[in-house]
């Protein structure tokens, strides 16, 4: 398999003209197999870089089908990895569409919160000082984002899957809850993920002191 890698360097310190700026500097390699990912990842290491790594594995896969977050959660519990599962939703729309969302979200256990936008306008029937006025279909819109994460991506299914079934775009992110800068559980890590996987490695200076 391949995987994408994108390194984000620590920030430099330069002096222009008389005035001290900080520089970024990102690399961006493609294609890479996992011996060369694996490979990348321990040159770093061996530089004295700490690495903070995130996974963002490609919205369809070379099927055309959607990544699954249960396969490479399933994939880290068979490699003994615990994780943290994260339902990402954000659904606008008018008063009775993200009722029912929200009737989903809190039917299966979780919190959310729901933000409210009102366009007061000449031509809008919405008075900011009546509640009342606040439904109106044209002139709001209701934002809901569930606060719907655990231990075990099992517990979110039954949302997700019906969030999909009403044509919402939801997603999960996965993070492993592993020893940073480890060789072992970022090669565990690597291969939980589909091919096309964006490796983003985003490095800081090693803190001697603390190890």
């Amino acid at each position: 398999m391949t995987y994408q890698v994108k390194i984000i360097y620590p920030k430099e310190e330069a002096s222009e003209d008389n005035k001290l700026t900080e520089r970024t500097f990102n690399e961006f390699i493609d294609e890479l197999e996992t011996d060369e990912v694996l490979s990348q990842y321990e040159q770093l290491l061996a530089r004295s870089y700490s690495i903070a790594v995130t996974f963002a594995p490609p919205e369809l896969d070379n099927t055309g089908a959607e990544s699954d977050p249960f396969m490479i959660a399933e994939r880290f519990e068979l490699a003994g990895i615990p994780y943290k599962a994260t339902l990402k939703l954000k659904a606008s729309g008018d008063y009775e569409a993200m009722t029912k969302i929200a009737k989903k979200i809190e039917q299966q256990g979780f919190d959310y919160d729901i933000s409210v936008k009102l366009q007061i306008r000449e031509s809008s029937a919405v008075d900011f000082e009546k509640s009342n006025t606040w439904f109106d279909v044209d002139h709001t819109k209701y934002t809901v984002l569930p606060k719907a994460s655990s231990q075990d991506i099992g517990d979110l299914r039954t949302l997700y899957e019906s969030l999909v079934n009403d044509h919402q775009k939801v997603t999960i992110n996965l993070k492993a809850k592993v020893k940073k800068d480890d060789d072992d559980s970022f090669a565990s890590q690597l291969a939980a993920y589909p091919e096309d996987t964006l490796v983003i490695f985003r490095l800081s200076d090693a803190d001697v002191f603390g190890e």
